[in-house]
């Protein structure tokens, strides 16, 4: 018998898992040997084969021998570098379940096959069917023709659906991804294919020759879902977004579209929140743009932050109108794309990694910048942002209290503004560094104070010194109809100063607003009456008109 069945490799593999199954087929002799546990478990006739092709077809589905039969042979011809398969299969008692399979080819010096090597993994209905909804899963496109069948495809999310769990519970979440998944399967064709794609978000594949029933399908399920009744009375507003695409004209494989759908998912949720929008020549621009700015500002990154630049602007006391701090800002400008916001590029940094070691190069910049304005302008106030996620890296705080070590900066001028606070999980964890921080002497500032119900929330637990209030209560403060903006600033300041903390108020963007908010108190105030964000340099000739 051939060394490729007999070794203690094979014997190992065999018996690694109940589920995993390995076989190895001289191809020479057309002998095969199985694993004793694919035997077992498919009933087959004993762990060597002949003619396993023949014998191994007729333990799959009918229904799906072409697919397995069609991917098989394209390794053996050479037109596939892997056999990479999905179908069900016949076990011993009689009943089909999914597996998946997978295989190589190894060929000789001439080129001819020699030996076929695989697994099987038996994937049963745990993948196939969502164990919540009930939905096919998307282990079921891998059965779809895209290429030679015509309709549109809808990714659909639930917009703010985070927020409806923090709310609600995760009981009320899932009641409703159930009652939304029903409404989609009663409401489609019944050709039509409802998958549950992941999280909140579902998939329908509308074999349908006219767009316009996918537009107008999705039409119906927003009016049905607008409000939904929970089982113990309760009624929760939802609103929806959905991306769409047409196959095969926009993509005719299962990876393009889900990229595509994904696209446009989110270009749909940032710009048409509660609209189906169709991918487009603008999505797909857009999606080139994002992979030039992750290159671009990785290689940044890699190139000791080559690119960034901290912007400044200033902190003005109301009182004496003289400048006593600032907040730094992050710009950056690729060697290829050079108009890049901050909304922009931190949102990619966010979502690939890079943001945690470009947040520390802010930090070290920022107190680095403190100290070395000390001898020539005095204290000054410097204060940069932390998000949620960089505060709960295990390092922050050794991080910040050994920069401050390093450029002999003083950690009662550095303030750390939190943003993103109605994001908190945990906010008796962040409490405790709160805590620990300003023992070490930094100010601590809650950032956008007043823009979610969390923010007030928030103040329960964590020991700040500086509510920074949010812009869009003050820019329109000086005009008339604008009395509600003016209470609750009133209302926030007068806050503040019962509960002993300082005020930064953001958006003073002309001489009327700034005379408001001075005369309420507030402790500094920010904004373009004063200075847009400028470099370093210009912030400089800032401080040196100040001094006069």
């Amino acid at each position: 018998m051939s060394d490729v069945f007999n070794n203690e490799l094979f014997e190992a593999f065999a018996s690694a898992s109940d589920n995993v199954y390995i076989y190895v087929c001289d191809m020479k002799t057309d002998i095969s040997r199985w694993s004793k546990a694919a035997v077992d478990y498919f009933g087959l006739a004993g762990e060597y084969l002949e003619d396993a092709a023949t014998v191994w077809g007729q333990h799959i589905h009918p229904d799906d021998l072409n697919v397995y039969t069609d991917d098989i042979t394209g390794v053996f011809s050479g037109k596939k570098k892997y056999h990479d398969c999905q179908y069900r299969a016949r076990n011993a008692s009689g009943g089909y379940v999914w597996v998946e399979c997978k295989g190589s080819v190894i060929r000789d010096a001439e080129g001819n096959p020699i030996i076929f090597a695989g697994l099987m993994t038996r994937i049963d209905g745990q993948s196939k069917y969502d164990s919540l909804t009930g939905l096919l899963t998307t282990q079921e496109m891998h059965y779809f023709d895209f290429a030679s069948q015509s309709g549109a495809a809808l990714l659909i999310g639930i917009d703010g659906f985070r927020k409806i769990v923090s709310n609600y519970g995760y009981n009320t979440g899932d009641e409703i991804l159930i009652k939304f998944s029903r409404e989609l399967s009663s409401l489609g064709k019944p050709e039509w294919k409802v998958l549950r794609f992941s999280g909140d978000e579902f998939l329908v594949i509308a074999f349908a020759s006219n767009p316009q029933e996918v537009t107008d399908f999705y039409e119906e399920i927003c009016r049905r879902t607008d409000i939904v009744s929970m089982e113990d009375g309760r009624k929760v507003g939802l609103s929806i977004s959905a991306g769409g695409v047409l196959f095969p004209q926009d993509a005719d494989t299962r990876e393009t579209l889900i990229n595509k759908l994904e696209h446009s998912l989110e270009y749909a949720k940032n710009n048409q929140r509660g609209s189906i929008v169709f991918f487009s020549e603008e999505i797909a621009g857009k999606y080139e743009r994002e992979l030039v700015l992750r290159e671009d500002l990785k290689q940044c990154v890699k190139n000791d932050f080559k690119g960034f630049e901290l912007f400044f602007q200033p902190f003005v006391n109301p009182d004496t109108g003289k400048i006593e701090g600032c907040e730094s800002l992050l710009r950056w400008k690729g060697e290829r794309i050079k108009d890049s916001y901050p909304m922009e590029f931190i949102k990619v940094l966010e979502d690939y990694g890079e943001i945690h070691e470009v947040g520390y190069w802010v930090m070290e910049q920022a107190i680095r910048q403190q100290a070395a304005w000390r001898d020539i302008y005095g204290e000054l106030q410097v204060s940069f942002n932390v998000s949620y996620q960089q505060f709960i890296d295990d390092t922050f705080e050794e991080k910040a209290i050994s920069c401050v070590k390093k450029y002999g900066a003083n950690p009662e001028s550095i303030i750390i503004e939190l943003t993103e606070s109605c994001q908190v999980e945990d906010p008796k964890e962040l409490a405790a560094m709160f805590g620990r921080l300003r023992e070490r002497g930094f100010k601590i500032a809650l950032d956008d104070f007043g823009t979610a119900y969390a923010s007030m929330e928030m103040l329960k637990w964590l020991p700040v010194d500086y509510i920074k209030v949010e812009h869009s209560f003050i820019r329109e403060l000086a005009q008339p109809g604008h009395d509600v903006d003016y209470v609750i600033v009133d209302s926030l300041l007068e806050m503040c100063k019962r509960l002993g903390y300082y005020s930064i108020i953001e958006g003073v963007e002309d001489g009327k607003v700034a005379d408001i908010v001075g005369a309420l108190k507030a402790t500094l105030l920010q904004g373009y009456h004063y200075s847009r964000p400028v470099c370093r340099k210009d912030f400089e000739k800032l401080l040196d008109e100040n001094k006069k």
